[in-house]
């Protein structure tokens, strides 16, 4: 009998140890892909020209860093991401200092994130060859975003990718915490936090969160008495979900009462019966962009094979958003029904808004990517590895012993398996030639150089150029964003700016920029120009800019009140 205990002792020790090597090689195989994937995120960052709200972002986040710590005296749009993307770009600033190269810094370990939070809440509590295949369905959808205007959304400057991290985050908490009051706490927690940084988490989480808790609730079918306690977990979930939306209500206006930075109104207007399908037309594409599908916009090549190498991606997210609309009324699982609705709650509101009208405007239904991805994950891993979502065992056994059916089941799920498995080593390929592609360039970076030649330091110039050139200079040469207006005097341009860059007590700005760098809507009229501060002693002319230069204060000069609307490039 001691013989036997001390060989099942030492078998149990060997499996102890055999599954302690296994998760330290998970854990290193994860960290070597998160440190690949952000080398790859990095480059592909570059392949996009940073823009002005980048630029406008590390410049607020280096205030921030340097101790204005409410943003004094700053203009924000009506997103702030006070307290997701800035912190992470004040960090990136503390270790690089101010250059262009932290916006591709933070927009790489940005995306890295989400693609690990996607694949880990896919995964959800499922282990072993499930647990990997839901986990790798998830990330291999996401992996490879496609050159163009998917790597503008996905990785430039902040626009509702980021707050997709702590949103998922806190579906990870839903799905794997304990339901115990400090879960709901936490939730409560990281949602106010998101929505003083991002307002669109209020449709990308709080309607989903309280429509599915409140839905599961009601459905209970237990007695009325009973039903409360049964469902209580939930039922505080949702009221957590709306109470944190007043918390960051208040927390807004605390910091601009306290004297920080001004939010401009989320701008609200709903769509015309006659717009709706175009509307339609534009979910569509998006969509596909999102999922490096759009086949369109992708030049012949190597791009255009990858990018309907993505459709297995697409397909799959799909399938699963139907799938998991269809099992609601089941309330099987929590995670996976408030993600399809937040879908069905994103498309609806990209639907319905006025507001999408470009190819950028994808970044308003954003969301809709690691949604899609996680969902697919959670419902096809299971399948593909034999399993079931609702528990039943896989099928296993001697084939010869197997139901004919069964036979033809498990080598359709192989051939299943294998074509995904190469799917997603394209997809690993897609993001390694993406990476060689060479950096975009930058027109700004050559004038600053120009311009500290000609020992000009501050200036006036457009939205377009203005915060870039800044953040292309480290600091050292600044362009102020002006309002020029048709027929009257310049003003100050709030948006994105801090109104002590225009004040003549502590600045001299003596020349202004005016170009054709980016478009043509870069171009400052001369009349307007001269408007404003009548003929320039001198004028240069480099490559696509033309400097005019003054020998006196053009901030004196500047009409008032400040505008605080974007307005058009050059025009308010």
């Amino acid at each position: 009998m001691s013989l036997v205990s001390e060989r099942s002792g030492f078998v149990g020790q060997h499996d102890q140890r055999a599954r302690t090597v296994r998760r330290l090689l998970a854990v290193i195989g994860i960290c070597g892909a998160a440190i690949g994937l952000f080398a790859c995120y990095l480059r592909l960052s570059a392949t996009f020209p940073v823009g002005s709200d980048g630029a406008s972002n590390a410049l607020e986040a280096w205030d921030l860093l340097h101790g204005n710590w409410l943003l004094r005296g700053w203009t924000l749009t009506d997103v702030s991401f006070y307290a997701t993307e800035l912190p992470e770009y004040a960090a990136v600033e503390l270790a690089r200092g101010l250059n262009t190269g932290v916006v591709y810094v933070a927009a790489g370990i940005t995306y890295t994130l989400l693609v690990l939070a996607a694949a880990a809440l896919a995964r959800g509590r499922a282990r072993g060859a499930q647990g990997w295949a839901r986990a790798l369905i998830a990330a291999g959808i996401m992996v490879a975003p496609q050159l163009g205007n998917g790597i503008h959304v996905l990785l430039s400057q902040p626009d509702h990718v980021g707050t997709q991290v702590p949103l998922l985050g806190i579906f990870l908490l839903l799905d794997r915490a304990p339901r115990r009051w400090y879960t709901v706490a936490g939730i409560w927690t990281v949602l106010t936090v998101t929505i003083v940084a991002d307002k669109i988490a209020i449709t990308d989480a709080v309607l989903p969160l309280v429509a599915v808790c409140a839905f599961y609730a009601a459905q209970g079918r237990t007695a009325r008495t009973r039903r409360i306690r049964a469902h209580s977990f939930e039922l505080s979930v949702a009221v957590a979900a709306l109470a944190a939306v007043g918390a960051a209500q208040l927390i807004l206006i605390g910091i601009t009462r306290l004297g920080g930075f001004t939010l401009l109104p989320v701008e609200t207007r709903l769509v015309t019966p006659a717009g709706v399908p175009w509307h339609l037309s534009m979910t569509l594409q998006d969509t596909l962009n999102l999922f490096g599908a759009e086949v369109s916009a992708a030049p012949p090549g190597p791009q255009a094979v990858f990018a309907w190498l993505h459709t297995p991606g697409i397909l799959l997210a799909i399938a699963a958003f139907g799938i998991a609309l269809w099992r609601l009324p089941a309330r099987r699982d929590l995670v996976s029904d408030v993600l399809a609705a937040g879908l069905l709650v994103n498309l609806a509101e990209f639907i319905g808004s006025a507001i999408p009208s470009t190819p950028f405007d994808t970044r308003e239904m954003v969301a809709v990517l690691p949604y899609g991805a996680v969902l697919a994950g959670r419902l096809f891993g299971p399948l593909l590895t034999g399993g079931r979502t609702s528990g039943h065992r896989p099928l296993s056994g001697n084939p010869s012993r197997m139901r004919p059916h069964r036979i033809r089941s498990a080598r359709l799920r192989s051939g299943v398996v294998a074509a995904l498995a190469l799917a997603g080593v394209c997809q690993l390929v897609a993001v390694g030639y993406e990476a060689t592609r060479p950096p975009a360039a930058n027109p700004e970076q050559a004038l600053v150089g120009w311009l500290a030649e000609h020992q000009l330091t501050t200036g006036l110039g457009t939205y377009t150029e203005g915060n870039v050139t800044t953040l292309d200079s480290g600091g050292t040469v600044r362009l102020r964003t002006v309002s020029w207006p048709q027929y009257g005097r310049a003003v100050p341009r709030l948006y994105q700016s801090s109104a002590s860059w225009y004040d003549p007590r502590v600045g001299y700005a003596n020349f202004v920029v005016s170009g054709t760098a980016d478009r043509a809507g870069d171009l400052i009229p001369r009349a307007e120009i001269l408007a404003l501060a009548g003929p320039p002693a001198r004028t240069y002319r480099f490559e696509s800019f033309t400097i005019m230069v003054w020998h006196k204060n053009l901030l004196v000069l500047l009409a008032a009140p400040p505008s605080r609307l974007p307005g058009d490039i050059g025009h308010p």
